[in-house]
């Protein structure tokens, strides 16, 4: 199997952020090399719709690159990058857009879902280049890749940072924007042919691809569960909360239990905080943790053309390095849910 990345490009907002907007990043240490690299990386799969006109996936993301400018602006801190003053760490509100990438897959999409070691080669259908710790101006924070297999399938893989967008964040973008996109193609709001078709920019004197490299399957170091528990009294219990989840993960998973975690208590109306726990020594909050799935944030429902849902939605928190790590997420208030949901991913064995 062979992957081509035909093209990168960028998706910038078609509003520009209000100037002096930011999202700090509250740590005791500094940011180190595997907290940058941490992503949620998700992969959804899709058959072409019966009314669908496009003739590729390769329009499919010309189009998807109109429709994101139309939604970033109601999401400005997507399209920020990280800054670094001083120690004190920011999202800082740039416009700087999303990385938009087109590939082609030399396989169909039955034949890679059906292969088994489709989990150790998804990481290619969700591009993702690691942050410059030393310049982390510049680096990109959410990917977004469309990758069109052999015959009428195509992915839309999405890897973005965890200290942009927690993966219930993201999921709200996503059920959001491809609404919009939708409403735009039912409206005739997106251009034919789309105006930032690849075809349109290719230059004769350059290569046809960016690169071309084959499938490689890498194992997963980690895996992750998923709960949901009622907020805890004060923000000191956070660490408390998170320490009963890693438990409770670790003892159903049977995985090896570790000294310490990272904990990121991800508020969108607020500060990230990233902080670090011994794993014992903490108390155990009298909460009752609800195991919860992927499935339930909704991504199974995402569609770009009216009807046409993922035949399948693959979903990973990429951890990097040896540590566990807690992710807890505030649900907004649009959602109506009380709950927070708290993933948990721990190193397999």
């Amino acid at each position: 199997m062979i992957l081509h990345v035909d093209a990168i490009q960028t998706a910038t907002p078609g509003k520009v952020a209000s100037p002096g907007q930011a999202r700090r990043i509250v740590t005791a240490t500094p940011l180190g090399l595997e907290v940058l690299q941490r992503r949620f990386q998700v992969v959804l799969y899709y058959g072409k719709a019966r009314e669908e006109e496009v003739e590729s996936p390769l329009a499919v993301a010309a189009w998807i690159k109109e429709s994101l400018s139309a939604a970033l602006p109601r999401h400005p801190v997507l399209s920020g990058r990280l800054r670094n003053g001083g120690g004190s760490w920011e999202v800082k509100f740039n416009d700087s857009g999303v990385r938009l990438v087109q590939a082609t897959a030399e396989t169909t999409m039955s034949e890679f879902l059906a292969s088994e070691d489709r989990d150790g080669k998804e990481a290619q259908l969700a591009y993702w280049e690691d942050i410059n710790e030393g310049d982390p101006n510049f680096s990109a924070l959410f990917y977004i890749q469309v990758t069109q297999f052999q015959g009428n399938g195509y992915a839309i893989g999405i890897s973005c940072s965890l200290l942009l967008a927690d993966p219930l964040f993201l999921s709200r973008f996503l059920r959001s924007w491809s609404q919009t996109h939708t409403e735009l193609l039912a409206q005739g709001r997106l251009t034919k042919p789309p105006m930032f078709h690849l075809s349109c920019f290719r230059r004769p004197d350059r290569p046809r691809r960016v690169k071309s490299v084959p499938f490689t399957s890498s194992s997963a170091t980690s895996t992750t569960m998923l709960f949901k528990a009622d907020p805890p009294p004060d923000a000191r219990s956070y660490g408390e909360l998170a320490a009963a989840c890693l438990r409770e993960a670790t003892r159903r998973l049977g995985a090896e239990a570790v000294p310490e975690f990272s904990l990121m208590i991800s508020d969108h109306t607020g500060d990230l905080k990233v902080e670090s726990h011994g794993a014992t020594g903490l108390a155990s909050p009298n909460q009752v943790l609800d195991v919860v799935w992927w499935g339930q944030l909704g991504m199974e429902e995402v569609a770009f053309t009216p009807g046409n849902t993922p035949v399948h939605v693959s979903y990973q928190i990429v951890s990097c390095g040896h540590s566990s790590l807690v992710v807890v997420m505030m649900a907004s208030d649009v959602e109506g849910d009380p709950k927070l949901m708290i993933s948990v991913t721990v190193p397999k064995n």
